[in-house]
């Protein structure tokens, strides 16, 4: 019995409650659900409607047009960048890296998939039914047989150039995306002919910085009791977080969306793709046992609502985030005694000591962002400021019409003394009848729209009737854990 007496007290100074929520979700009866290369695939066969393997591939495709664009590969030092990476936080890269991330989607539906390189370009092709079939998410196209019964190969295209040639004579290509950027599809025949296919890829295989499969990353978010997160659709000059000298939008314009009756109506409201940021808010109350009971102590509790050092204290503040910090700064109030504090951005394992203020050189394109608070006194004031990047289409959007909105965590538990809420901020927007073009021309807004629920039982489900005859302006969705 000596062990487990001796160990109490450490744990009763850590907080034997838990003061977090994990995996706090946001889905729509009308969006995908982008946690996973899973829940991705399945979203898209049951939104499609899909049956057929063809159907399920081109729903996969329009799904990843959609959702990402083209311009420079997203690089990380010291962090790898993988499909789900891709498609949350960055939603933008070049060829072979959008190839990466549509050969893992065709590969979690169950299909293998290889690259093929070409001058300049790199390629993909995915094997379902007995066939290689060719998908082109970077230039835009795809081919149905001269038959119309299949999707073709790059080996059909190379033997037979009029299934390129004639294909928009004869209704053969994606009509609502084919081509949208600009690029020439004449020499396609001749790069497939020339082109050389590598052998069938494993799952981790990439292409350039992306690679096969997400390295210690994970989409899902954990709130801790004392913090919020709002994600916008719009972005902060500067605040894009890889080295971009563009400023992060789509160096084709709005090309691809604006005569694109299923993406225009939605993108529209916004401009050309770009990167977008969100706002990351914490500030705990001491005095609450729920803010508490995340926050890692040692050699000190919460007493008077203030964190008070027997001897000399410390407390960890673990402020990791699936969205990386763009920007940070930082509030400690220590009294009676000295204090100083330290950022970890690898999940505590090594350390880097800090001033109150600005810290954004430091955590800049991290995730697993802690900080320590050292302090001989009382610690009577911790609080975090921060901008974080993400992918706007990513995000659960509403349409107008009726959306069932459902929040929900990994056990579907909100910590004791919490509720958990979702924020919704919007406008509804109205478009002209009978319009062939989504460039934002003659779209009127409403007044702004917010809606918040709260919730301490999960699943927590709720609808949202938008009005207007185009989907709205999204401004804004947050998650917020607060204590009672």
């Amino acid at each position: 019995m000596r062990p487990i007496l001796t160990m109490l007290p450490v744990l009763l100074l850590s907080g034997l409650a838990s003061g977090a929520a994990d995996a706090v979700k946001v889905t729509t009866d009308r969006t995908v659900d982008n946690s996973s290369l899973e829940t991705i695939i399945q979203d898209v066969f049951r939104l499609s409607g899909a049956k057929t393997n063809d159907e399920k591939a081109i729903a996969i495709y329009n799904y990843l047009h959609g959702t990402i664009f083209h311009r420079a590969y997203p690089t990380e030092k010291g962090q790898s960048v993988g499909p789900l990476k891709v498609i949350n936080v960055y939603g933008w890269g070049l060829c072979g890296g959008q190839h990466t991330v549509l050969k893992a989607l065709f590969e979690t539906a169950g299909w293998q998939v290889r690259y093929r390189g070409w001058q300049g370009h790199t390629t993909i092709e995915t094997n379902y039914d007995d066939k290689w079939h060719y998908f082109d998410v970077f230039l835009k196209c795809y081919y149905w047989t001269k038959d119309k019964k299949t999707i073709a190969g790059q080996d059909d295209l190379g033997a037979d150039p009029s299934i390129v040639l004639d294909a928009v004579k004869e209704d053969r290509v994606p009509k609502e995306s084919y081509m949208c950027c600009g690029d020439d599809p004449n020499g396609i025949p001749d790069q497939c002919k020339k082109s050389k296919p590598y052998p069938v890829a494993r799952h981790e295989d990439g292409w350039a910085s992306v690679t096969g499969r997400d390295r210690g990353y994970s989409p899902l978010l954990t709130l801790r009791s004392g913090s919020a997160l709002r994600l916008e659709w719009k972005n902060e000059p500067g605040m894009m977080v890889a080295e971009d000298k563009k400023g992060g939008v789509h160096s084709c314009g709005t090309k691809d969306f604006r005569n694109n009756p299923i993406l225009g109506p939605i993108m529209e409201h916004y401009g050309p793709r770009a990167y977008a940021n969100g706002k990351f808010v914490y500030t705990p109350d001491f005095s609450k046992a729920a803010d508490v009971a995340d926050i890692e102590l040692k050699d000190a509790k919460a007493e008077g609502g203030k964190l008070v050092a027997k001897g000399q204290g410390s407390a960890v503040f673990k402020l990791n985030l699936p969205y990386p910090y763009a920007a940070c700064k930082v509030e400690a109030a220590f009294e009676g005694g000295e204090g100083k504090l330290a950022v970890s951005v690898d999940g505590g394992k090594t350390w880097k000591d800090a001033q109150p203020g600005d810290v954004s050189e430091i955590v800049r394109q991290k995730y697993d962002v802690f900080f320590k608070a050292d302090f001989a006194g009382s610690l009577a004031k911790f609080a975090v400021d921060a901008i974080v990047e993400h992918n706007k289409s990513a995000q659960p959007h509403l349409y107008n019409g009726k959306n069932v909105v459902t929040l929900s965590t990994k056990d579907n538990k909100v910590p004791e003394g919490c509720v958990l809420s979702v924020t919704y901020s919007y406008q509804e927007a109205t478009a002209p009848a009978n319009r062939t073009r989504w460039d934002g021309k003659g779209v009127t807004y409403g007044e702004t729209k917010t809606v918040t629920k709260e919730a301490d039982k999960l699943p927590f489900t709720f609808e949202i009737e938008v009005g207007g005859n185009t989907p709205p302006k999204m401004l804004y969705l947050e998650r917020a854990l607060k204590a009672r």
